[in-house]
């Protein structure tokens, strides 16, 4: 049997980050929403768990997120088994926007299916929250608040669909190195900016954006353009993705004239009901 479904990634539409906690993790309140840019993973049965990619750069065997996500789920339901996993990367690494934590959201979902698993909602989101912090998200998908170092998700009512580019600059931001930097020097919000009545942009502050620019200087001529292009526009997570709201197809050519080097992506945000529709898994008996 060979299951498939598509792995969606996320943009943050705002992003606050508070005190060190002693586990490592900075205390986080953020909005996420899933975009409509996806990868795809394909599980069929094996006597072992493989993984291939399409992208040579990406990690393989137990550095890969989706491989460790594989091993947590067959140890979590006590069962020895095996999947050929398929990668087929599409969302930029290191970009901010989650791929690699939904490609591990998407494996527990096609694992659980492929080995017949009876586990439950509460059982995946516990394993997903070992696996990293953007993970539990994943499983919900849709509009939601995060909270915590990112295992806590309550779902929102979603927002009408938006219209989005992604301005992807041809290099990546290390997440580790842009939260040292940020060392744990802000306060959390008691509520985001986006909550207050009337939200004047879709995208809100993201406090990563200053040690962003620090640790990678190149960012600053790529920020001025997405700036010129649309006054609402924000870097997604730890970067080095941008995201610009409001900018029509001409900016979308201009993004491109400028910065031949960096990919420029349309996209749209996924409600809740349509992220669920395209990351469940399809297929059958070979």
């Amino acid at each position: 049997m060979t299951l498939t479904a598509q792995s969606p990634c996320k943009i943050n539409r705002e992003l606050r980050v508070g005190r060190l906690r002693t586990d490592g993790y900075h205390e986080i309140r953020s909005r996420m929403v899933t975009i409509d840019l996806a990868d795809s993973i394909s599980a069929e049965e094996s006597d072992r768990i493989e993984l291939s990619c399409d992208d040579p750069s990406l990690p393989g065997g137990a550095d890969n997120l989706v491989v460790r996500a594989a091993v947590r789920l067959a140890e979590e339901a006590g069962v020895r088994a095996g999947a050929r996993l398929r990668l087929e990367k599409r969302v930029p690494a290191g970009g901010g926007l989650g791929g690699g934590s939904s490609d591990a959201a998407c494996t527990l979902r096609l694992l659980a299916a492929l080995w017949r698993l009876s586990v439950s909602d509460a059982d995946l989101e516990r394993v997903a929250a070992g696996l990293g912090s953007d993970v539990p998200f994943f499983l919900t998908g849709g509009e939601g608040e995060v909270s915590g170092r990112g295992e806590r998700v309550v779902p929102l009512p979603d927002a009408p669909p938006a219209d989005l580019i992604l301005l992807v600059p041809p290099f990546s931001v290390s997440t580790a190195a842009v939260y040292r930097e940020y060392a744990g020097r802000g306060t959390l919000p008691e509520r985001l900016a986006l909550d207050e009545k009337p939200a004047t942009r879709y995208l809100g502050p993201n406090d990563l954006a200053p040690a962003v620019l620090v640790k990678e200087p190149k960012m600053e001529a790529y920020v001025r353009s997405a700036a010129e292009a649309t006054p609402d526009w924000a870097i997604s997570g730890s970067g080095a993705t941008i995201v610009l709201h409001g900018a029509g197809p001409a900016a979308r050519d201009e993004l491109s004239r400028r910065h031949p080097d960096a990919r420029v992506i349309a996209c749209r945000s996924l409600s809740r009901a349509d992220y669920i529709a395209r990351t469940r898994p399809t297929g059958g008996a070979r």
